[in-house]
């Protein structure tokens, strides 16, 4: 959050060997400082790390800045319109107007001061964020709490001069809604194929199916089984099941990842 002093939380590490993980250091400053560190030679961080160790298990909830990353698609002008309202910087990253995938275009960052802190744990930090992500149309990956930014020495700032804080809240909301409704139609064709007792016997033994095998290294093989094992009981609508479980798993495969297992399983013969 911007405070009555004006400063956020950000952390920051001089230098730019991404796999040295030690180092950040947490600080509290305004927002032409943050800029300082956004066109230095660093790397930095929305969040706190236990004993300045990057890695999402240290990631300490209470996040004051949102930031969203822009690779292709949208340009620094239409940027700096879109959030005009908000307080907040826009800097080029180090791809900027550079050669990448065989794409030359406007690379960039939005950072913007929270209205309240994030204190949410990492799944749901990250379910807030990708409603954030989906809203803007931004990458992906900025949904990790624990993700780290290089600085670029070359960056141009721009400071946006609107009125308002974010608000992540809304975005929370929305995300726990659609998620309520894939659990309700999760639910709903199980009882309309099965009735009330074998719904929720099938119900139970998937759960338990998916705490025991759902681990990493296992996630995609327990998917392909579940939608196969709805399938088979003639379920319709597997994918929306398949979705839910695996948003509620704390430690959710990406969708895209999602939709091509529910793909293969239910295209794949015994």
């Amino acid at each position: 959050m911007e405070s009555a002093d004006g400063k956020v939380l950000i952390s920051y590490k001089v230098g730019l060997n991404e796999k040295d993980p030690t180092g950040f250091r947490a600080y509290r400053l305004p927002l032409d400082r943050v800029a300082d560190l956004v066109r230095s030679a660093g790397q930095y961080s929305a969040v706190q790390f236990q004993g300045g160790y990057r890695c999402a298990k240290n990631a300490i909830p209470g996040s004051e800045l949102i930031v969203l990353d822009y690779d292709a698609g949208v340009t620094l002008s239409n940027a700096v319109e879109m959030f005009g309202q908000y307080i907040g910087i826009v800097a080029t990253t180090r791809s900027h107007r550079k050669e990448k995938n065989g794409v030359v275009c406007d690379r960039f960052r939005v950072i913007l001061p929270t209205r309240k802190p994030v204190k949410l744990e990492a799944v749901e930090f990250s379910k807030m964020m990708k409603e954030v992500i989906h809203h803007y149309g931004t990458d992906k990956a900025c949904s990790d709490m624990s993700r780290m930014y290089y600085g670029n020495p070359e960056a141009e700032v721009f400071f946006l001069d609107g009125y308002q804080l974010f608000d992540w809240e809304p975005f929370y909301q929305s995300a726990l809604d659609k998620e309520r409704q894939r659990q309700q139609q999760y639910r709903k064709p199980i009882q309309q194929a099965s009735g009330d007792r074998e719904a929720a016997q099938l119900d139970k033994a998937i759960q338990t199916f998916m705490q025991k095998e759902f681990v990493p290294g296992g996630r995609n093989p327990t998917l392909f089984k579940v939608s196969r094992w709805l399938k088979d009981k003639g379920i319709n609508d597997v994918a929306s099941m398949v979705h839910s479980l695996n948003s509620k798993s704390g430690c959710p495969l990406p969708d895209d990842e999602v939709n091509k297992i529910i793909r293969n399983a239910l295209t794949t013969k015994h």
